[in-house]
């Protein structure tokens, strides 16, 4: 079997580690006084970039290269008006001069947020907008169209919601190489890990690299996407996918629990206590949240360590898309003196 240290090195190589143009793939991570403990703490995904930040910035730092080795042209992009793995490819493969099609749920009622800001990378009349009802037939209409792109001689590809693909992978599992890092540098040992999922991808590369690379740690996965059902599914490929592309063998996983978020379960729904809870954590922890994913694990985190009496070293692992917190300003919970 490979070697910890070669298994590391293949990841971050498939990232281009080494070249000038590569992304940063290495977060901090620092304390949180949460119930008057000095053994939780927060690893800063969020800060490896400002428009492309977090989770988003690892996929793509995997994709883009795997793009440019089969010299791609055109990209389709599917998913929401919002998404913040849009935004991101607006972003990536704009400054690699590969064209970005995107296939979208909508139009939205009011352009917010991340939609505002695609705005400024892409006209209106270049996205495929397709409404909710036929949005079930999105498949079908992207395979029309790269067909048509195809024959015309275009080198086309279709990147899933989310950025779910193999060539996501190196740097999805970029992660667990980097918690390795904060390890070692910190002298602190995780023994809990608090991530949230959407398509699933980092998560599941999460728990596939721990199980590559031997970290025992026990793993708590917000789930705001897709159900507990569709994770394990997903899972499975990204497990495969991991095997081969590190060329060895994983017999188990470690431990690891699912949840759904404690308040607004349904994916991109909101209420007010969620907006509370993003100032509570901007003025208690002093960490910008958006109230579609991170919020959500914060407070689903906080939660669980509580109700389950966990004790050890937690590490929450801050995703990033604090971009999509722009479109929320509004609120009326953030105008008022009151958390």
């Amino acid at each position: 079997m490979i070697q910890k240290e070669e298994l590391a090195s293949k990841i971050q190589n498939a990232c281009q580690s080494e070249t000038a143009e590569a992304f940063n793939l290495q977060s901090r991570i620092h304390r949180l006084r949460w119930f008057g403990r000095s053994d939780i703490w927060v690893k800063r995904d969020d800060e490896l970039g400002f428009g492309v930040s977090g989770t988003k910035l690892r996929k793509h730092a995997s994709i883009i290269p795997y793009l440019k080795q089969k010299e791609i042209e055109e990209v389709i992009v599917i998913g929401g008006a919002n998404s913040n793995n849009i935004l991101s490819a607006a972003q990536t493969l704009t400054e690699n001069r590969i064209r970005m099609t995107p296939f979208l749920l909508g139009p939205p009622h009011q352009k917010l947020g991340n939609a505002k800001l695609l705005s400024l990378f892409v006209d209106d009349s270049e996205i495929h907008w397709i409404p909710r009802s036929e949005w079930p037939n999105c498949k079908n209409l992207v395979n029309h169209y790269r067909e048509e792109r195809e024959a015309r001689g275009i080198k086309i590809f279709v990147l899933p919601e989310g950025g779910h693909h193999q060539c996501a992978l190196p740097g999805s599992l970029s992660l667990m190489v980097d918690i390795l890092r904060n390890e070692r540098e910190s002298g602190v040992s995780f023994d809990y890990l608090f991530i949230d999922s959407g398509t699933g991808m980092v998560a599941q590369s999460l728990l596939a690299g721990a199980a590559a690379l031997e970290k025992k740690t026990a793993f708590h996965i917000v789930i705001l996407a897709d159900s507990f059902a569709d994770f394990k599914s997903g899972l499975a490929r990204v497990i495969h996918d991991t095997e081969v592309f590190l060329q060895t063998s994983i017999c188990s996983l470690p431990d690891y629990h699912l949840y759904y978020p404690t308040v607004a379960r349904s994916f991109g729904s909101t209420n007010s206590t969620i907006f509370r809870e993003i100032k509570r954590i901007a003025r208690e922890d002093g960490i910008l949240t958006d109230p579609v994913y991170s919020s959500k694990l914060f407070m689903t985190a906080r939660q669980t360590i509580r109700d389950q009496a966990l004790e050890g070293n937690i590490l929450l692992i801050h995703s990033g898309g604090g971009l999509s917190l722009s479109g929320f300003m509004e609120h009326p919970v953030f105008s008022s003196h009151v958390i």
